[in-house]
């Protein structure tokens, strides 16, 4: 389920297609741990998951876990495994920049297609989310520039999370277990919230630090 596989790219931390993310967080910690000192912390290592938006929501808790043993995920694979070799069909360049005390992510730049930020809790951008970018949040998303790319909030903290940016044209966003797509382009701050069971859009209104109630 779980296995390290040396590619012309790199070492890939490969997990095979599953049904209980619990386990497989566990074999990770076993595979690294029995592996001894063949790591250094900070060590680089790509992350490929079978069936990759399937476990999605899975994903930022793999990152976590592999953090938390003292590796650095530099890309996100997405592909399978071939007779020879990993087939990778697209390559994710994973942003890494320091969590603040609170757990949550502050990354300052901006991002470019190709570019993601994978985290289990909250995630600060402050600079743009350009098209073909992506953002997954455990919980809310707050982008201080413009949102252009895909951003999933919610993963672990469900639909009480929020998306908010300074100006939103993004095709696809997802909040917990609902996704939603939009031709509008909003030039000014709005907060994307699960209203009635479907993501709406409301402008954001800084007299009341929140949703315009209208």
């Amino acid at each position: 389920m779980v296995d390290f596989k040396m590619t012309k790219d790199g070492l890939v931390l490969y997990i095979k297609d599953y049904t209980d993310i619990v386990d497989v967080l566990q074999k990770i910690e076993d595979k690294v741990k029995a592996m001894g000192n063949f790591f250094a912390k900070g060590d680089k290592i790509m992350l490929l998951v079978e069936e990759h938006e399937k476990h999605i929501s899975d994903i930022p808790k793999i990152v976590a876990r592999v953090q938390e043993l003292g590796l650095t995920i530099s890309h996100v694979l997405m592909g399978s495994e071939g007779k020879n070799d990993v087939i990778i069909r697209k390559k994710v360049d994973m942003v890494n920049q320091g969590d603040t005390r609170s757990g949550t992510k502050l990354v300052k730049k901006n991002l470019r297609s190709g570019q993601s930020i994978i985290h289990s809790g909250d995630v600060i951008l402050v600079g743009n989310l350009h098209a073909g970018a992506e953002i997954v949040a455990g919980g809310s998303v707050v982008i201080f520039g413009r949102c252009q790319g895909t951003v999933r909030a919610g993963i672990n903290e469900g639909r009480e999370s929020v998306i908010i940016a300074l100006s939103f044209e993004a095709p696809f966003v997802q909040i917990s277990d609902l996704k939603g797509t939009f031709t509008e382009k909003f030039n000014y701050p709005v907060v994307l919230h699960v209203k009635a069971g479907r993501i709406e859009v409301g402008k954001y209104d800084s007299k009341i630090g929140g949703i315009e109630l209208g």
